[in-house]
């Protein structure tokens, strides 16, 4: 009987293991968060020297250490693994975990980590993190405290707690994924107006606090609703792709660029006087492919209530110019 209420007690304090993971993750705020809660409670549960969570780069296809903690972390963070090398890539290739008592025993540890650290490694569990069906990375104990080998049990608790971390890393992209969908214009790709109200608000209290100059490009389409009718609207639709473009590649990397609603777009310069703004305008039409028209404003801290009345306001002046110099 004391065999079986031991048993059961044991199994208790695992399901309550499990479901303080599953709370803390819940409440963190964000995929970082949520990922460092679980880090944290690697660290108690297992007592490892060191445990890493290692991603893989969607573009290189390369690892690297994301979040490391325990000894020589500040040297690993970062690091990246070159390809086929170390456990940590067997694991992602063969989506596999993997338990190993004596790495000297094993040829697939890559010892370099260990040169460059003074860090020795002994024993290693290692098991793939899952997202949408695909290894994004893995996480990685090395050698345990208390008594320096991992067990086959440890690696099962491990491999749970790398489904609670994939879960949360599908929640958290799915809701990126909408986050995105309400902020991007889906024709241009490029940030829509609710996004650039934000900002906007944003800037100009930034603006305020620094003291600096805002500037403001409101730019739309010359003759659009002509295009529309005479060519159709894949046509037009081509029109404002292009237009978004060209406007991206002709601004700063610290401008922001919007579409603020049918042919009119946005340009978000933070420090830049009225020169600086006219500059841009002019650079941009020389760029454009296709005739438009640009109202500019840049102010102060003191004057930035109407920044977007009178770029707007500038803007069908310029257009009211070129419609009479036409006729």
């Amino acid at each position: 009987m004391k065999d079986q209420e031991f048993n059961r007690l044991n199994e208790y304090s695992k399901l309550s293991l499990f479901a303080n993971i599953g709370l803390d993750i819940a409440r963190a705020r964000d995929i970082d968060e949520a990922l460092e809660q679980i880090m944290h409670k690697i660290g108690d549960i297992f007592t490892p020297l060191n445990w890493s969570l290692i991603l893989k780069n969607n573009q290189t296809g390369e690892l690297f250490f994301k979040l490391v903690v325990g000894k020589s972390a500040e040297k690993l963070k970062g690091q990246k693994i070159p390809k086929r090398k170390g456990i940590a890539n067997w694991v992602v290739e063969n989506e596999q975990a993997v338990l190993i008592e004596d790495v000297k025993n094993d040829p697939r540890h890559y010892d370099y980590f260990d040169k460059t650290t003074g860090f020795e490694t002994k024993s290693i569990i290692g098991v793939p993190l899952k997202a949408n069906n695909q290894v994004i990375g893995v996480i990685e104990l090395v050698n345990r405290l208390e008594t320096e080998v991992f067990t086959p049990t440890d690696l099962k608790i491990l491999q749970t707690i790398a489904d609670f971390a994939a879960i949360t890393i599908e929640k958290a992209s799915y809701m990126q994924r909408l986050e995105n969908l309400a902020r991007i214009d889906v024709l241009t790709g490029i940030s829509n107006r609710r996004d650039f109200e934000e900002n906007l608000k944003k800037e100009i209290e930034r603006t305020k606090r620094i003291g600096n100059f805002l500037a403001l490009l409101i730019l739309d389409v010359d003759d659009f609703k002509k295009i529309n009718d005479t060519h159709g609207h894949q046509e037009g639709d081509r029109v404002l792709k292009e237009v978004a473009s060209a406007l991206c590649k002709n601004v700063r990397k610290v401008d922001y660029v919007a579409r603020y609603g049918g042919d009119e777009f946005v340009v978000l310069m933070p420090n830049t006087d009225t020169a600086g703004a006219q500059k841009t305008k002019e650079r941009i039409l020389s760029a454009m492919p296709h005739s438009v028209s640009i109202g500019v404003r840049a102010s102060g801290p003191d004057d930035l209530s109407q920044l977007l009345n009178t770029a707007d306001q500038n803007l069908y002046k310029e257009k009211h110019t070129k419609n009479r110099e036409k006729k």
